[in-house]
């Protein structure tokens, strides 16, 4: 799964890497993100590429008690009610710049932190919906599609984010793909691409949103 993530990258590189034509959103530094905050997402509609926020967590809009969902199975959401129909029509990026992941290291979960070597622009596939609450509030709602973990991750956790670089990430915005060429898309990421080391476990604490949940422990 993807429980916590880390965007750091500046406003600038995000619009010009990933091509979006309008920000809703004023990027800062975010060491600890975590569910239920509210999230930067890519969305396209229109032909035109947006930055806007949503809540991490989706709520499928046909739901009539609200049990949001941080991640869905890239194996199955094409098929699972909950996801379905955003998978079809509301997908999204999730611009990150590296997660979280706790490995069980004697008797006790220790936290690591995992990104690419080369620092390059990376998004988590995603997607999104609309929930009506009771009181006629929208709410914007979004997961992370999920993968079995590569080669590089399995010691840590058996799951990973699906991490797509920008070029792969226009294809997964894309409204004309066909659904089997969206799955293809949805594989782990080559293990040569990643690094990963241990960090404090202060990253627990949701509260905690600092440069040091990102340090590497020696």
């Amino acid at each position: 799964m993807c429980g916590r993530f880390v965007m750091k990258d500046s406003q600038k590189k995000v619009m010009s890497d990933f091509q979006i034509q309008h920000s809703e959103v004023l990027l800062e530094p975010r060491y600890n993100i975590s569910p239920s905050q509210d999230i930067p997402v890519i969305v396209q509609q229109d032909g035109i590429r947006r930055l806007e926020n949503r809540q991490w967590g989706l709520i499928p809009f046909w739901s009539k008690t609200p049990k949001p969902m941080i991640n869905a199975r890239s194996e199955t959401a094409s098929e699972k009610p909950a996801f379905r129909q955003a998978f079809k029509k509301r997908r999204c990026l999730i611009p990150a710049s590296g997660f979280f992941e706790w490995a069980k290291e004697d008797g006790e979960k220790q936290p690591y932190f995992i990104f690419l070597k080369d620092k390059s622009s990376m998004a988590f596939a995603g997607l999104w919906e609309e929930w009506s609450a009771p009181d006629g509030k929208i709410v914007k709602t979004c997961a992370i599609l999920t993968v079995e973990a590569n080669s590089f991750l399995k010691f840590i956790h058996h799951r990973m984010p699906v991490i797509l670089k920008p070029a792969n990430g226009m294809h997964w915005l894309d409204p004309n793909r066909t659904e089997s060429s969206l799955k293809n898309l949805l594989i782990p990421i080559d293990p040569e691409y990643m690094e990963a080391w241990k960090v404090t476990k202060q990253v627990n604490i949701p509260s905690f949103d600092k440069p040091d949940c990102i340090e590497r422990l020696d």
